[in-house]
């Protein structure tokens, strides 16, 4: 009799933990694919531009409310557009297109030079258009260059609406350095700032482009580490929300996003290169900027800019910018290599 009591007992308690870890299992399984349809709902609005609207503030000057809207909606990027031209700084320019493949092509503006300088060819960050970089291109003006302006696919007057976060846009960079080079043959200096400086070292790294010199900007050291940088400014966990966000961005446009490192790709860079940062940048962090430096060995020059973050460093610092930017260039063309070009 007392066994059948008990055996009654242990059948309640074992039907009792089952029906608790089924429901347990439930709630794991419906946090697990909610989760992951956030975070492919971040990763589509932060790849694909929208017509209109106002952009969503950086993550630390958000409201807590901001915030938390933001977490279950995803950030708003509107198109960039261009509002100003060269001409508003009193430089001579020819409005070019770029084809890169037959979906995507380019806006280009073309700034001539009446010296024998070098041709810089710039490009700008995420969700940036090439007007940003119209003062960096009067300082190269000024020292002889020809400047090429290059609004990247989906940006300004470019055509498409999505960013691959500089994945992609390696291929960018080489159809402009190679329609750049096509009637001037000499010495090639990539200009990039953020995103733009990732897509030039990707570009370098596969081959696409053998620029004679290089400045690099606050290039991110792995799509996955900016991203977590991100998720702390809005303090949120890092993991899984940066893993998962970085995998399916990827995932959407055909690329692993946990692969896409600059830090790997600067092994592959053989020329002068500066690597400019902000001690203060919350994006990039100088620790991981200078794991760059350090795959850039003797080729690279680290500069480290007191006081600013993620900001134009000309802007911040003009003289120490142009000291530095001068000694690259005197490297450069004395003596003058041989002439860098698209491969």
């Amino acid at each position: 009799m007392a066994r059948g009591r008990l055996g009654v007992v242990k059948a309640k308690l074992r039907s009792g933990w089952l029906r608790r870890w089924r429901r347990w299992l439930l709630v794991l399984s419906i946090g697990f694919v909610g989760l992951n349809a956030l975070a492919f709902r971040h990763a589509w609005a932060m790849s694909h531009f929208a017509p209109a609207g106002n952009r969503t503030e950086s993550p630390e000057e958000l409201s807590r409310w901001a915030k938390l809207k933001v977490l279950f909606t995803g950030v708003s990027l509107p198109r960039p557009v261009n509002r100003r031209t060269p001409a508003e700084l009193g430089l001579e320019f020819a409005t070019v297109r770029v084809a890169v493949e037959p979906a995507v092509d380019l806006e280009a503006w073309r700034i001539p030079s009446t010296t024998n300088g070098p041709v810089v060819v710039a490009f700008g960050g995420y969700g940036g258009s090439k007007d940003g970089l119209l003062p960096v291109a009067r300082e190269f003006h000024r020292m002889g260059a020809e400047v090429w302006l290059v609004d990247f696919r989906g940006c300004g007057g470019s055509s498409g609406d999505v960013t691959s976060i500089g994945f992609h846009e390696a291929d960018d960079v080489a159809a402009a350095v190679r329609q750049a080079t096509t009637d001037s043959p000499r010495p090639v200096l990539l200009f990039g700032t953020s995103m733009g400086a990732a897509a030039a070292l990707h570009a370098v790294h596969r081959g696409l482009v053998s620029p004679a010199g290089m400045i690099l900007e606050c290039p991110f050291d792995r799509l996955l580490s900016t991203a977590g940088n991100r998720f702390r400014l809005m303090h949120l966990p890092e993991f899984p929300l940066a893993h998962l966000l970085v995998f399916w961005g990827g995932a959407q446009l055909g690329f692993n996003g946990l692969a896409h490192n600059p830090v790997d790709y600067a092994v592959s860079v053989r020329c002068p290169t500066l690597l400019f940062q902000g001690d203060r940048d919350r994006r990039v962090t100088v620790a991981q900027a200078g794991q760059i430096a350090e795959k850039l060995g003797t080729n690279g020059r680290f500069v480290i800019f007191s006081g600013l973050g993620h900001d134009s460093y000309l802007a911040g610092q003009p003289e120490r910018w142009r000291e530095e930017v001068s000694a690259l260039w005197f490297r450069v063309m004395s003596p003058v290599p041989s002439s860098p070009s698209a491969r």
